[in-house]
């Protein structure tokens, strides 16, 4: 009785160990993506380093390489954690969408507000363009367009979209909002109404419904 015991509590310390080792790499990688998101919304994709980023965490210079080949994988591991919260985001807005307008709305809104409404998000977009838009095919990155492919196809089904090619509306709804919040990041002020009354007068009735600017 008394070995069998001690097997188990062996077995239990192990697994404990076990345990906490799994904890320590989770809070090691949350805490070089933290770091890597900051730097690159500070210096930008091509001036930031693996150095920069292992700097503003509490690891040795040695501990990325456990998690991280270079500095394109980490930026891509950042771009993915965002993509993963807009989808969050997204989850039930398009799907609660009872006409076109609404559905268009929901979906840009939502984009644009999580770019502007935290400072980090905004700096990193505008620091970032050109290896963002690189990593939007990217087959990883792209269950964010199968999930707006799947609900165009839904709210088609429910009548509130007309039948169309459903990818090449996903293409050009992704194209539309992606480049105006380019266009927007780069204001000072930024625009956010603005931008989201724009991306969504030109998917519901193209350049002959975008508001008018006085001359």
């Amino acid at each position: 009785m008394t070995e069998q015991a001690g097997l188990t509590t062996a077995a239990r310390s192990s697994s404990e160990r076990a345990g906490r080792r799994e904890q320590n790499k989770a809070e090691n990688r949350a805490a070089l993506l933290k770091a890597a998101r900051t730097v690159f919304a500070e210096m930008g994709y091509g001036a930031a380093g693996v150095r920069d980023i292992v700097r503003r965490t509490d690891l040795a210079s040695g501990t990325f390489y456990n998690y991280f080949k270079d500095k394109a994988e980490i930026f891509e591991a950042v771009v993915r954690e965002m993509s993963v919260e807009i989808m969050r985001r997204h989850r039930g807005g398009r799907a609660r969408a009872r006409t076109a307008e609404e559905f268009f709305r929901s979906h840009i809104s939502t984009y644009i507000t999580f770019v502007v409404n935290e400072p980090e998000v905004l700096a990193f977009g505008r620091a970032n363009v050109a290896p963002i838009r690189a990593l939007i095919e990217k087959p990883d990155l792209q269950v964010m367009s199968r999930q707006l492919v799947d609900d165009i196809t839904a709210a088609m089904e429910r009548g509130v979209l007309p039948r169309v090619d459903p990818a090449y509306l996903a293409a050009a709804l992704s194209g539309v909002v992606f480049e105006i919040s380019v266009a927007m990041a780069a204001r000072d002020p930024v625009d956010t109404e603005g931008a989201i009354e724009f991306a969504t007068r030109m998917m519901m009735g193209g350049i002959a419904n975008l508001p008018k600017k006085d001359s």
